[in-house]
This record gives C-alpha cells, structure tokens and sequence, in this order.
C-alpha cells in the first residue's frame, strides 16, 4: 500500500483535470494504512487476520477510483496477485476475489456519462486480475509440491544414511510421519552429535 500509494502521485500529476491537491490526501492515507499494517504483530494473529490486508486494501482502492481516478482500479491486480499467494485455502481464496470482482464492478452502479469509459477499464482490470492471479496460484502450488517432494527426498536421504551407520528408524517407519516434524527432529539430532 504503501509503493503502490507514493506511485500513484507522480501519474496523478498528469491527469486532466489534475485532482485538486486534497485528493492527495487518498496517497497520504494509503501510506498511513501501509505503515500501520507494517507495525502489526501478524505472528501472534490467526492465519485469517491477513485477509484484513487484502480487503482493506481493496476498500483504499475503491476510494482512489471514487476520489481521484478510476485508473486506481488497475492496483486491485496487485491485491489479487498478493492473495493468490498469501491466502492458502482455495474456498477463502475464491472467496475473495469475489469481493474483488465485486468491488471492481462497483463503480458501474454510480456512473451515468462515462458509462462505457468506466465500462472500458473494468472489462481490462477484470481479465488482467483473473490471470495474474490464477498464474500466482498455479506458480504457488507447484512451488509447494516441489517442495513438498524435496522435503520427503531429504527425509529418505537421511533416513538411508541413518541405516547405513547402523542407527535409525526403519525404511518405512516415516512414510506417515508429518513432513516437517521429521525434518525438525533430524535437525536436532544432528545438533546433538553422534
């Protein structure tokens, strides 16, 4: 929010009519939101405490577009790329970016002259949005299960090195183990030495 809000100052200064200089207060408040967010102690928070990024967000957006241009809707693709990513479970996932489909059509619903303009940039920020989105999620899914993999493979690789030295767990014991707890007493025996 913050890029996004210091970004959004130097293209506001091309506009026509330029925005009068109270308009700048939308870029002020992005920054605000942005350092406020900043400072949250997110570790001690629920996972879903993080969707208050996204639709925060997606609200600050919603008034750039209302109070000075409605090219500030191009910055719900960003909201829509951090999501993809930040937000784990697929229902919550889709679920937003409903509120953002939502949010996007919005301004259609207050538009009366420049109906096909405003028509003309939603029917750009939708596609761009869905896309990059879907590519961040793919790219992160894969990511994950290569992950995943790498994790088992390093779990087999010091299971067979356990046998080999004549201590260790037995070549399947581990097969249903949690991946992450296995990988985190391995570490620990390790610190400990032989």
């Amino acid at each position: 929010m913050i890029v996004g809000s210091l970004a959004a100052v130097p293209a506001a200064l091309f506009l026509e009519p330029a925005p009068e200089p109270v308009e700048f207060l939308v870029a002020a408040a992005g920054v605000a939101i942005g350092a406020i967010l900043l400072v949250v102690r997110w570790e001690g928070l629920p996972d879903r405490a993080l969707y208050v990024v996204p639709v925060i967000a997606t609200a600050y957006v919603m008034m750039g577009a209302t109070v000075v241009s409605d090219d500030y809707g191009f910055y719900q693709v960003l909201i829509g790329v951090y999501t993809a990513y930040a937000v784990k479970p697929r229902r919550d996932f889709l679920a937003l970016m409903a509120l953002f489909t939502l949010a996007t059509l919005a301004p259609l619903l207050f538009v009366d002259e420049a109906f096909s303009e405003q028509a003309h940039h939603i029917l750009v920020i939708l596609p761009v949005l869905f896309i990059s989105a879907a590519v961040v999620r793919y790219l992160r899914g894969a990511l994950t299960k290569r992950e995943r993999e790498y994790r088992r493979f390093a779990i087999e690789a010091v299971g067979l090195a356990e046998r080999i030295r004549g201590h260790g767990p037995a070549a399947d014991s581990d097969e249903h183990e949690d991946v992450d707890r296995r990988l985190e007493e391995l570490a620990a025996r390790t610190r400990q030495g032989p």
